[in-house]
């Protein structure tokens, strides 16, 4: 069984799947897909970044970004300059990596990251559909796709495909078939309600195939930022 999260970004990985008859399950979270390929349930997964451990079985597929991505957003009714913490959602991983290396690297202020905000200045992490469904309702908006390539030069990598050997080789063929962006973005406007355009200009700005060497360098810098910013 392969597994693939259920977020607008993954939508073209779901087609091909589809076209080429290979069953899938579809997560409503990231983070629950991670768990269910680390209990062994899929031999092949959208996994975030945060939980790689194998490098051998990353295919050069994924989620990823080279300027702003529109999904993941720091929102807040307050200037950043008033914020007192950051809060992200429940769904956030490699997200809350990124957030911490970026303050690590003072490319952000360092505020304390919370599971729940204690005041109304906070700056809320916001990710996949929900930051593309919410931030126009925020008037202070900090996409992290945007300010990570602005700081490092780097595209920056959100989820990587990781596939056992028995599905290594047939995914990266099947990946490499052409994708149907238009006719997909009129498809997946009805099912996520968006316009098509909107759905075909969120897809343009993502990376979808990724350098290996990204993989390993995100990988490596994410690891090394988690546990320098606790998480309250």
């Amino acid at each position: 069984m392969i597994g693939c999260f259920r977020y607008l970004n993954a939508y073209p990985y779901r087609r091909l799947l589809e076209h080429a008859g290979m069953p899938y399950r579809l997560f409503d979270e990231p983070v629950a897909l991670a768990e269910a390929w680390q209990r062994g349930e899929v031999a092949a997964a959208l996994l975030p970044l945060r939980y790689v451990r194998r490098f051998g079985q990353v295919l050069p597929w994924g989620i990823g970004s080279a300027g702003p991505v529109q999904s993941v957003l720091l929102l807040s009714d307050f200037p950043p300059a008033d914020w007192e913490a950051v809060v992200p959602d429940a769904a956030s991983t490699s997200s809350i990596a990124l957030l911490r290396w970026l303050m690590g690297r003072k490319y952000l202020p360092s505020l304390p990251v919370l599971s729940y905000p204690t005041s109304l200045r906070v700056g809320r992490l916001f990710i996949g559909d929900s930051a593309l469904r919410w931030k126009k309702f925020y008037p202070y908006a900090i996409d992290l796709g945007a300010i990570t390539h602005q700081s490092s030069g780097k595209p920056f990598v959100y989820a990587v495909w990781c596939a056992r050997k028995v599905l290594h080789g047939r995914l990266s063929r099947l990946f490499r078939q052409p994708w149907e962006i238009f006719s997909w973005a009129e498809e997946a406007a009805r099912e996520y309600r968006f316009s098509a355009t909107e759905v075909y200009q969120y897809w343009q700005a993502i990376q979808y195939r990724l350098p290996r060497r990204m993989v390993r360098l995100w990988g490596r810098r994410l690891a090394s930022a988690s546990s320098k910013i606790p998480y309250l």
